[in-house]
């Protein structure tokens, strides 16, 4: 048992980036050199950090919409769309799902997939389009869609910001002028759980225990890993004795997720439990290490080109989550300090991300707010961003091939681009683990905060360390 002195937070003016690290520094004299003075306390209110990220944030999906200009103008086509590296679950679904043919998103003949409130934006984004299956209609939803985007990455990014803390609150930069937003932003609806989650978690910050819990509970019922969110919450409330705080943040997610989901599985259970039913089991989906013995396979002629069976690949999953979440365990109540609360829900996301069954591009998404509060280095993120970003341009290049293989991408060079984005995340990974092994490589802990996003963990002592021999 040991307890920790409790760190006091100076008060002071944001810290830009430009001022503080060597790499962004850099890159401001493209737009005229470092911050000075007046940005982000004594100059404009558009100066100050909030806005400008806003405004980045738009900017990048709206790039991202003008980049899917090519499906937008002749329709989602296979393999036109992979070729153009322009595919959208978004419109696909609606026509194929039998949304487009003005049904519920769980009524009968319907075949989503989706957790409850992802499944009900869905239909709502549908009443804005033709209920047809032609390539009006499609425009038509990904129109709809790229605003609920918009406003679900505003929600990001201020909800991040509170995250973050006054003194931090440029470190969203990191979230505003990520090229996921451009490139994955307007692949689906994910954006809408990372909101729900990001800002339960800037509730949780702000001290609100009720709150944190009714969106965290929202975003469970909008994506499942927001689930993980509650973990690192239960984690850190154990080492620092606040279990009270966790216990009432549980039961309001609990409660609201029970709220959203119990009517929607009594009146369609089998539309309902789908995206449940069909973790069990499944084979190896793209993106995922354990598709690497079939790419082999392939690559190599072999006689069978199966990979793994649907129910290994189950049970390695599973297994793996297990050991990935007792590692995660341990290293929080055995670091010397306290980790920060985005530094542990990252690690649990990213596990559950890379060690997945599936782990398509829109899933990095649930990364990036995480990984912007859990190591706002600059350097970090732009190696994450190019493995994203290669591996983006990668899968769908690998998918077109398997319809026209002349064009497409061979699995051995797929193989590397999956290796490749695994690796980005490992790169934060290291980065998260050494900044909390070592408070004083942290820059959030440099500036002398302890935890802006921990709420009533910011500043407690530790109550609970285990020693690991």
């Amino acid at each position: 048992m040991r307890e920790a002195a409790a760190v006091s937070t100076p008060t002071q003016r944001p810290q830009s980036p430009t001022r503080s690290d060597a790499l962004a520094r850099a890159a401001s004299e493209v737009v005229g050199g470092p911050a000075g003075r007046r940005i982000g306390g004594a100059g404009p209110w558009w100066s100050a950090a909030l806005p400008v990220c806003l405004a980045l944030s738009a900017l990048l999906v709206a790039v991202g919409a003008v980049a899917k200009h090519h499906c937008r103008t002749l329709g989602w086509n296979s393999p036109d769309q992979f070729f153009h590296l322009c595919y959208s679950d978004a419109p696909v679904v609606y026509t194929s799902s039998g949304l487009a043919r003005g049904l519920g998103p769980y009524a009968e003949g319907v075949t989503l997939s989706q957790p409850p409130l992802t499944a009900g934006l869905a239909w709502l984004v549908g009443r804005f389009a033709p209920h047809e299956v032609t390539i009006a209609a499609q425009r038509a939803y990904f129109d709809a869609t790229a605003v609920v985007v918009v406003l679900a990455t505003l929600v990001v990014v201020a909800a991040a910001s509170v995250a973050a803390g006054r003194r931090r609150s440029f470190d969203v930069l990191l979230v505003a002028v990520c090229p996921l937003l451009a490139i994955t932003g307007l692949v689906s609806l994910d954006l809408a759980g990372v909101a729900l989650a990001t800002a339960g978690l800037a509730c949780w910050a702000r001290r609100r225990p009720v709150a944190a819990g009714v969106l965290l509970g929202l975003a469970v019922a909008a994506r499942t890993y927001p689930a993980l969110l509650l973990l690192a919450l239960l984690l850190l409330a154990l080492r620092a004795g606040r279990v009270r705080a966790f216990a009432t943040t549980a039961l309001a997610a609990v409660v609201t997720w029970l709220v959203v989901d119990v009517p929607v599985a009594l009146t369609s259970f089998d539309g309902w439990s789908a995206y449940l039913t069909g973790f069990f089991p499944q084979r190896a989906g793209y993106g995922s290490l354990w598709l690497l013995p079939q790419l082999v396979e392939q690559a190599t002629e072999a006689t069978s080109q199966d990979g793994l069976p649907a129910g290994a690949v189950t049970v390695l999953t599973l297994a793996a989550w297990v050991v990935w979440s007792l590692l995660v365990t341990v290293f929080v109540l055995w670091a010397p300090r306290r980790p920060r609360l985005p530094q542990v829900a990252f690690l649990l996301v990213a596990g559950f991300c890379v060690l997945g069954s599936a782990f398509p591009v829109q899933a990095s998404l649930w990364l990036l707010p995480l990984a912007a509060l859990a190591v706002p280095r600059w350097r970090d993120h732009v190696v994450w961003w190019v493995t994203e970003a290669l591996y983006f341009g990668a899968v769908w290049l690998f998918i077109a091939g398997q319809s026209t293989p002349t064009r497409g991408l061979p699995p051995e060079l797929y193989a590397v681009f999956v290796l490749l984005r695994a690796a980005g995340i490992a790169w934060l990974v290291v980065a998260v683990v050494r900044d909390a092994r070592s408070p004083a490589r942290d820059l959030v802990r440099a500036d002398g905060d302890d935890d802006p996003a921990g709420g009533v963990l910011d500043g407690a002592p530790d109550r609970l360390v285990v020693r690991v021999a």
